[in-house]
């Protein structure tokens, strides 16, 4: 028969527990409302037995002698984050955040809301969100007590974010730094070139090259490819204004390209009488800057 006694040996077996048996229970509502259940103790459950002839399972009216070893766990079932709380209301101020799938300890009665302590942090939170009881045990054994993540706190956040945008313009720094560097390089390279001839529709960098060839040649050996002509160039790469143009932006007017060198000087293939020298950047009108490191 196993567990499934029938009602008259479920009688004699079950007689030692019947002092020890509760005559009601509780329980709480979304709302955290407590209210008192019909009985239910052992002769409420004798007297539907013998009324009925139906199998009792007796695990069903037995309390369990030991608790889960996770059964006092809690994990964050949300997809941003959940606030941990002062005070079990919304209007109480934040103490720090579980994202999601964060581990807590569970310290007192769950109703609409739970208090917990996860990390450094111990407050209430809402109970929609969290996974209790046996689905927190379970996944508390799937995850394993090494993995679990815990809150942050709000100063932990803090520090946090200090920590990250410091290591942003950290980085950002470093690479302005290199693409500064990579655009001296590219003034440099092109540099080399000066006095070689001016050639229509030339693109070499030693036998002649006309204002777009010489640019595209010279972006080229640093591995950027470019279109033929200035009207094709005007829309590469991204506009600054010519206040902000640094070394290695390059320079377009109507009809004509020369490479920013920076002290307000272009280096760029002129004219066939002139050949591949610097000018001034402000010696016409300009068009866009355009920067492509």
């Amino acid at each position: 028969m196993g567990s499934n006694l029938r009602k008259g040996l479920f009688l004699v077996t079950i007689t030692g527990a019947v002092a020890a048996f509760p005559y009601t229970v509780q329980a709480s509502d979304a709302a955290g409302q407590e209210h008192v259940l019909p009985q239910a103790g052992i002769g409420e459950v004798l007297s539907d037995c013998y009324l009925s002839d139906k199998e009792i399972q007796v695990e069903d009216y037995l309390v369990p002698e030991e608790k889960g070893e996770y059964l006092d766990m809690a994990f964050a079932d949300v997809q941003t984050f959940l606030y941990i709380r002062s005070e079990p209301t919304t209007e109480s101020e934040w103490l720090g955040k579980l994202y999601p799938g964060n581990a807590a300890r569970i310290l007192g009665p769950v109703g609409e809301w739970t208090k917990i302590q996860s990390g450094q942090v111990t407050g209430y939170v809402y109970s929609d969100y969290i996974i209790i009881g046996k689905n927190a045990e379970e996944k508390a054994r799937e995850v394993g007590e090494e993995a679990f993540v815990y809150a942050e706190s709000k100063a932990e956040e803090e520090a946090r974010l200090k920590k990250e945008a410091e290591e942003a313009a950290q980085k950002a720094a470093e690479e302005a730094a290199a693409k500064a560097g990579t655009g001296q390089a590219i003034v440099d390279y092109a540099c080399q070139f000066i006095g070689n001839p001016y050639v229509w529709g030339g693109t070499s960098l030693t036998e002649g090259a006309d204002c777009s060839g010489f640019v595209q040649s010279v972006f080229a050996h640093f591995g950027i490819s470019l279109p033929r002509t200035t009207w094709d160039m005007e829309n590469v790469g991204t506009p600054v204004s010519y206040d902000q143009a640094v070394a290695g932006d390059i320079i377009l007017y109507d009809g004509h390209v020369g490479i920013y060198m920076g002290n307000g000087e272009i280096v760029n293939a002129i004219n066939s009488r002139r050949g591949i020298g610097i000018l001034p950047a402000t010696y016409t009108n300009i068009l866009t800057v355009r920067r492509l490191i």
